[in-house]
């Protein structure tokens, strides 16, 4: 293959088999993603605005970093070009999101250990997964992205534990 189609190649959008392993993690997070948006949505006619204290303030800190990094996941998805990836991303933050501001309306705090406890089953599937594949993108160590998404799994296990303690 020439260099010019090869870069061709390299900038156009596609599908990626994500596997068996892939689709469950995508099912799972689906689940949590609709209980962001539906939190969300059930705030809409909250006009108390709370910055919340002890252990919910933490959560929602924990909360607000993981959104934060699925935010800037966009950029990676929009960088690979896969069309799936960045479809799911944008709703991924509609739920994180979603949440985020049901919690400072103080009315979504009955979802969030349901919203973290499915989004930590589908990060630990995630992880599974990256084994399972060796998955790596442009050059960087498969063990990168385990690590990346432990994070994920410690910030959502966190806010279930002090779910736990409220």
């Amino acid at each position: 293959m020439k260099q010019k189609e090869r870069k061709k190649e390299l900038n156009e959008w596609y599908i990626h088999n994500w596997t068996f392993l892939g689709w469950v993690e995508t099912g799972i997070k689906s689940i949590a993603i609709i209980i962001g948006i539906l939190a969300f949505y059930l705030s809409r006619d909250s006009q108390v605005w709370i910055i919340p204290s002890g252990n919910r303030l933490i959560q929602l800190i924990i909360l607000g970093i993981l959104s934060l990094g699925i935010f800037f996941a966009i950029f990676n998805r929009w960088q690979n070009k896969e069309i799936l990836s960045i479809i799911f991303v944008f709703f991924n933050n509609a739920g994180h999101w979603g949440i985020f501001l049901a919690l400072i309306r103080n009315t979504g705090w009955f979802f969030l250990p349901y919203f973290a406890l499915l989004m930590m089953l589908g990060d630990l599937t995630k992880i599974l997964f990256l084994k399972q594949t060796n998955y790596t993108e442009r050059n960087i160590s498969p063990s990168f992205f385990v690590y990346a998404t432990l994070v994920f799994v410690i910030g959502y296990g966190l806010i279930d534990l002090l779910s736990c303690l409220n």
